[in-house]
């Protein structure tokens, strides 16, 4: 390996990992993970925001073609309140869960273009994203069912809420082992139950690093969509909803590529 001269003290060193993009290309640190979080949300955030907000479009285009045709159907004697329990409810769960589904697959989108130093457009990574959605809103289903299953399955048994606290950690195992599994569906675009088995792979021995990136990671995004309303005020508010979902992406994104980069030391972003 090909050695440099530091003027720092004297001495040879081995020379610094390439860095064409957002992230040295080595296994990462959480500095390097927020580094390089910040470093895409300034590069590539408005492009990464404009094409979570077009794809949404399509989504509430149709979700209010739903509420008017609920609204006309509740109009008639017989259908009632049931109408939003049986349509626009579950129409507006199915928005919701697109849109978690859009803005990560957009973010794997990105993490190639983004690790390389490569340019994108709103357009195009929107290109990119759309044909991953289904297997990335999937594996988030089936993550959910995985942590969330069994207590609710417990509870529609009829179980006290108390009575279920034992469940909570296995609930928070199980959260944090597939947390990388939609990223996986959108990155390497595997199948939904693939997506979960690489997700356990990547997670295992590293359980407590995920969840410490993780968690500050939404917290971050929170702190993001309660300080712009602030800052902006109506339109501020308009686009948290967005904010939230985008903000945690990139970080989700990054952690997955450095257990890449480790359990995988010969693996390019490229």
């Amino acid at each position: 390996m090909a050695q440099h001269w530091t003027h720092r003290g004297g001495g040879w060193l081995p020379p610094r990992s390439p860095r064409p993009g957002v992230i040295p290309l080595r296994p990462l640190g959480p500095r390097d993970i927020l580094d390089g979080t910040l470093a895409t949300l300034g590069r590539y955030g408005g492009r990464l925001l404009g094409a979570l907000l077009l794809g949404q479009l399509g989504g509430l285009l149709l979700l209010a073609a739903v509420a008017g045709a609920a609204t006309l159907a509740s109009l008639t004697r017989t259908a009632g309140s049931r109408v939003f329990v049986y349509t626009l409810a579950p129409a507006l769960a199915l928005f919701l869960l697109f849109c978690r589904a859009l803005a990560t697959a957009l973010a794997a989108a990105l993490l190639r273009p983004a690790v390389l130093g490569r340019p994108v457009t709103t357009l195009g990574l929107l290109r990119a994203a759309a044909p991953r959605i289904p297997a990335v809103s999937g594996a988030r289903l089936l993550a959910l069912l995985a942590a969330a299953g069994p207590g609710a399955a417990a509870l529609g048994a009829g179980l006290p809420p108390l009575a279920l606290l034992p469940l909570a950690p296995v609930a928070l195992w199980l959260w944090v082992l597939f947390a990388l599994a939609p990223t996986a569906a959108g990155y390497e675009g595997l199948g939904p139950v693939a997506a979960l088995r690489r997700s356990a792979r990547l997670v295992r021995g590293a359980w407590w690093r995920t969840f410490a990136i993780t968690v500050p990671a939404g917290a971050l995004a929170l702190g993001a969509a309660y300080a712009v309303p602030l800052r902006f005020g109506v339109l501020g508010a308009l686009f948290a909803p967005a904010l939230l979902l985008t903000v945690p992406q990139p970080a989700s994104g990054l952690l997955y590529m450095d257990r890449l980069l480790r359990s995988e030391p010969g693996i390019t972003a490229g």
